[in-house]
């Protein structure tokens, strides 16, 4: 049995743009039986969500999709840990960012810090959406040690930020690029226990990136080819999404859904479920059966 989750990241993050971006996303999902798990901006930039998103997210939540957090106001990449593989690679300003504010950015990292956040998140989901977040995600996948420690205190115990590939996002940098497989060897290739003993569900790959409508045929054969892959390795299968890079393409976003959708339904014993749901039937921690390496930094 192998279950495959759909999650586009950034809701409540952006314009009445982006909001249409989330509506068109999620009706197309609705109109094909299945369900995403939406990772949402608690507090944007720090301010209250806008009421057109609270609208939008409400709606989502009530035709079966899954909301959760994405950090508290994704206010910069590093809320939650220091720059990290592939947010380096797209933005590389990150890294000399960090480096030249480091003393600054490393304050954060704390667990009661980084536990008050999450519990800010969390509140905010019960007030607003009457949800009990169990699964987070940190935005830019900049983690810390300390955020597996408060992801812990603050009863959260699933976390999907670590990539297995990036080469969805080659094509921003170079419009040549070869969009092959590549995957990294640093970490394992499915559900594990990580720090802290929180399960960290890795991404497979984003394949509607800024652009990559424009090379469609390619992005769907590399999903097709991931897809084969991981086949081998995992019995959770998470796929991500951005609210912004969707809207760039909706053709291709949608052929990208119904081309995964395809592979799938031709695989015995496979199903999409979301990522609430595969933890609250205890999937996820039953998938979690290897220790994840001591990689991080902070």
């Amino acid at each position: 049995m192998t279950a495959y989750s759909w999650t586009i990241d950034d809701a409540g993050w952006g314009d009445s743009v982006l909001v249409e971006s989330l509506r068109r996303t999620t009706e197309f999902f609705d109109s094909r039986g299945l369900s995403s798990t939406v990772f949402a901006v608690p507090k944007p930039w720090g301010e209250t969500m806008s009421a057109e998103w609270k609208e939008a997210l409400i709606a989502a939540r009530d035709a079966g999709h899954d909301l959760q957090p994405l950090g508290l106001t994704h206010s910069d990449c590093y809320e939650f840990g220091p720059p990290a593989w592939p947010a380096t690679s797209i933005l590389p300003t990150l890294q000399p960012e960090f480096d030249e504010r480091s003393e600054e950015y490393l304050q954060r990292y704390t667990v009661d810090r980084l536990r008050n956040r999450i519990e800010e998140a969390k509140e905010i989901f019960s007030q607003d959406y009457g949800i009990e977040p169990s699964v987070f995600r940190a935005p830019c996948s900049a983690t810390s040690r300390p955020m597996f420690g408060a992801l812990l205190e603050a009863g959260i115990h699933y976390h999907s930020g670590m990539f297995i590939s990036g080469s969805g996002y080659e094509l921003w940098q170079d419009n040549g690029a070869d969009i092959s497989q590549k995957w990294v060897d640093n970490i394992p290739y499915r559900p594990f226990s990580w720090y802290e003993g929180i399960v960290e569900m890795p991404i497979l790959n984003e394949y509607t990136w800024h652009g990559s409508g424009e090379r469609s045929e390619e992005f769907i054969e590399l999903a097709r080819q991931d897809l084969v892959r991981i086949s081998e390795y995992s019995p959770v299968v998470v796929i991500m999404m951005h609210t912004h890079a969707i809207a760039d393409n909706y053709e291709h976003t949608f052929r990208v859904i119904d081309s995964v959708a395809e592979h799938v339904g031709h695989r015995p014993g496979a199903s999409f479920a979301t990522l609430g749901e595969l933890a609250a039937s205890g999937a996820l921690s039953e998938a979690a059966t290897v220790e994840g390496p001591d990689i991080l930094e902070v």
